[in-house]
């Protein structure tokens, strides 16, 4: 993870504001203090290679952000099936629960406060804190659950059910490992390497007041592209974080089949 990385606990646009006064600032200053001492022949020929020069480094930068925006958005999409396998485990535990008949009722309340605990606790803060103290202990209270019901059933049954727990493990331990995951360092080094390359430019454009506006402005655009990279490439962070909401349906839903199961109870007896 960048050291940069708290940012993403800002709003969206904080986040573009920093980032565009960021690279506009340090152009002008670049261009400010630098051409005194580069001191560029001031002709038409000389301008004309620096924007050159800068152009060809910003179409490089260019490439390089929509490259990390594709590989940002790819492993979004990674997180969020990861997502949608954990809670697909999660209800196969709790079918195969139901399914046990009275058995397995006991594993639905444990089911019930691992999801809760995940959607409250862990999710929230995983990208930032990883594994959640609360919900390892959920998990294994669920386990030890598991493993209680499975002392009472048949050797295929307890085989099944004990299958489908280590399954649902996994799956957290993917989750986890995705939230902990961003675009590589390397990446990273390069954005920054070509933006410096772009600001060394200014030093040798002389430092008027409107080619200073001109780079300003040109850096702060490639700044903004360089934040919407950064706010995508956590998928369990920021603004455009994925959803714990498949939890809270999934919560909903077991909250449902254990009222549904009382009702049962109640009027056999």
């Amino acid at each position: 993870m960048h050291p940069f990385a708290f940012l993403h606990d800002l709003p969206g646009s904080a986040v573009f504001a920093i980032f565009m006064a960021v690279a506009g600032s340090l152009s002008v200053l670049v261009c400010r203090l630098g051409a005194p001492i580069v001191r560029a022949p001031q002709t038409k020929e000389m301008v004309d290679i620096a924007m050159r020069s800068t152009g060809a480094v910003t179409a490089a930068l260019t490439l390089t952000l929509a490259f990390c925006a594709v590989q940002a958005r790819t492993q979004m999409s990674d997180a969020q099936r990861l997502v949608q396998a954990e809670v697909t485990t999660i209800g196969g535990v709790a079918r195969l629960a139901e399914r046990l008949g009275p058995s397995g009722q006991p594993l639905l309340p444990a089911l019930a406060g691992y999801v809760n605990s995940i959607a409250s606790a862990e999710f929230p803060t995983m990208a930032a804190r990883g594994r959640d103290p609360a919900t390892q202990h959920a998990a294994e209270t669920l386990e030890n659950a598991a493993y209680a019901v499975a002392g009472t059933l048949t050797n295929h049954l307890a085989d099944d059910l004990l299958e489908e727990v280590d399954h649902l493990d996994a799956a957290r331990e993917a989750r986890l490992h995705a939230a902990s995951q961003g675009l590589p360092r390397q990446f990273w080094l390069l954005i920054a390497l070509l933006l410096a390359l772009i600001m060394a430019t200014g030093a040798v454009y002389p430092p008027r007041g409107h080619i200073m506006a001109m780079l300003a402005i040109q850096t702060a655009g490639l700044g903004a592209l360089v934040a919407f990279v950064f706010l995508m490439e956590q998928p369990f962070r920021g603004e455009f974080a994925i959803s714990a909401e498949p939890y809270r349906v999934l919560e909903r839903s077991l909250a449902h089949r254990s009222d549904l199961t009382r009702t049962v109870r109640y009027f056999s007896h």
